[in-house]
């Protein structure tokens, strides 16, 4: 229990890089640029997606989501950046996401030797072949990818995942460990592509209005870091306390400037919190699976909205 705790701790972070000897230092070029963009805005729309899925119809719709929604997603973001990009798993529940050539060379490297730390802190790497520039980061196992990829599934959910990966082989994993990779490559003779560099909505704000929300989410990551240590060291009932304190959130002079859609993330948000304020005294199984459906909430608005102040 006490690794769960600390893991959700972890997944706030940004997601881990691939690593490996790059033959170009993440970062140096044009085509390694576009590939970190067109990476992390992947990310962050697939992230809205699942955020949103996981809100509406739970882990069932989640997984609708990844079937249905996460390649059209991965083309859209292609399109844009003009680069390929795909994921591949250790296990890939996807058949389209086959593990082979240079993808397959890399796993298979990562888990013979892997680099120290966990995946999410790994560095980029950037190998360059011929005109190809390619571009990869691990995806590591999140605390919410274990509702569908861990060592135990609801029958439910088990029975929706079946219906859409009868040979499914991508569960079993746990939380911290090497799942896969994010991978894209880049025709360097082609040149500089049009691709959208920001893909949220702008919010506009004064910057006094700015700062007043900016100091609401610095008090709440502290609060999150100080709920995954007191679950990681027994201590419900401080965890629930500030699960409470979570949950009621502080009303600001920012909330006037903020648009309706984001109300969609920071309600549900804040009634997980409160779920998991309810059930941290005697449930820390239940309190970690709510507490991983807020900060699902939590990465979902991040990935959709931006402030913006006056220059």
């Amino acid at each position: 229990m006490k690794r769960r705790a600390l893991f959700l701790l972890a997944a706030l972070s940004a997601t881990g890089a691939f690593a490996g000897p790059p033959a170009t230092a993440p970062g140096t070029s044009e085509a390694a640029t576009r590939a970190a963009d067109a990476a992390k805005a992947f990310s962050g729309a697939l992230r809205q997606a699942l955020g949103g899925a996981m809100a509406e119809g739970g882990p069932a719709a989640a997984v609708a989501v990844c079937h249905d929604e996460a390649p059209r997603i991965a083309e859209r973001v292609s399109a844009e950046h003009g680069v390929r990009l795909g994921r591949v798993g250790v296990r890939s529940r996807n058949p389209a996401n086959r593990l082979e050539g240079w993808q397959k060379a890399l796993l298979q490297e990562w888990q013979a030797r892997p680099p120290a730390g966990p995946p999410s802190q790994w560095a980029p790497a950037v190998r360059q072949e011929g005109g190809t520039l390619r571009w990869a980061r691990a995806i590591e196992t999140e605390g919410l990818c274990l509702v569908c990829h861990g060592p135990r599934l609801e029958p439910g959910l088990e029975a929706s995942i079946r219906a859409r990966y009868p040979d499914d082989p991508a569960t079993g994993f746990e939380a911290g460990s090497l799942r896969g990779l994010l991978w894209v490559e880049v025709d360097e003779a082609a040149g500089t592509a049009a691709r959208l560099s920001e893909t949220r909505q702008a919010i506009p704000m004064r910057e006094t209005e700015a700062a007043e929300l900016r100091a609401q989410m610095r008090a709440h990551l502290e609060r999150l870091e100080g709920i995954t240590a007191a679950l990681a060291n027994g201590d419900t009932e401080a965890a629930a306390g500030l699960l409470e304190t979570a949950a009621a959130g502080r009303p600001g002079r920012f909330r006037t400037a903020l648009p309706e859609g984001w109300f969609r993330f920071a309600r549900p948000m804040h009634e997980a919190f409160g779920a998991a304020a309810a059930k941290a005294r005697a449930d820390v199984p239940a309190t970690l699976s709510s507490l991983g459906t807020a900060l699902a909430q939590c990465n979902a608005c991040h990935a959709t909205w931006r402030v913006e102040t006056p220059r």
